[in-house]
């Protein structure tokens, strides 16, 4: 049965329970129904939340954003071990909406933590920020389809007027592997997010 994180909740990624071969990430969100107005036509733009990971080296720095940022325009690292998904324009329908997979046991050895995030694509000139979003969740789940563990955001109102959020980390201590739920809202887009990691 999967765990069911709160936020700052860390597990260890334990060998002997799970196929770690492939960790999958996965994301998912809903977010608020655009209002309509007497004609039935709605008053906002459409949400693009975009999810993407930052891979760390041991200082908690990037070392090469143009390699080591993982998103919709930049699918694969060089080696292959962390792959996302596609972009999801909407979030529409059930589960995962966007997915992040990660061979952890072949993940050089240059990194040590990964940040799972999610970006508002152009959220300032849609008018668009995390208090809009709804049922927001990471997920990790083994190479066998089993779910290790589970957060979900819940409202907020530190949600309101950001446009980044970070979800969650896979990060190694000690040997091992642990994942830890965040759930940290930023103001900053996915640039300002990139350039934080790399002073």
């Amino acid at each position: 049965m999967a765990i069911n994180l709160t936020k700052g909740q860390s597990i260890v990624l334990s060998k002997s329970e799970f196929d770690l071969s492939r960790l999958t990430v996965a994301l998912g969100w809903d977010v608020a129904k655009a209002k309509t107005n007497l004609f039935g036509r709605s008053s906002g733009a459409n949400f693009d939340l975009d999810s993407y990971a930052l891979l760390l080296g041991e200082n908690g720095k990037l070392k090469n954003y143009k390699e080591d940022v993982i998103y919709y325009s930049h699918l694969e690292s060089k080696d292959k071990t962390v792959i996302h998904s596609g972009d999801n324009l909407t979030g529409a329908g059930e589960g995962d909406d966007e997915q992040i997979f990660v061979k952890l046991s072949s993940l050089p050895a240059e990194y040590h933590k990964i940040i799972l995030g999610v970006n508002i694509y152009d959220a300032p000139a849609r008018k668009q920020h995390f208090g809009m979003v709804e049922n927001a969740y990471v997920r990790a789940v083994d190479a066998a389809g089993k779910e290790i563990a589970r957060y979900r955001l819940s409202s907020d109102p530190s949600y309101e007027g950001k446009v980044n959020m970070l979800m969650g980390e896979v990060y190694r201590e000690s040997g091992e592997w642990k994942f830890k739920a965040l759930g940290n809202p930023l103001a900053e887009d996915l640039n300002g997010v990139v350039s934080s990691f790399m002073r």
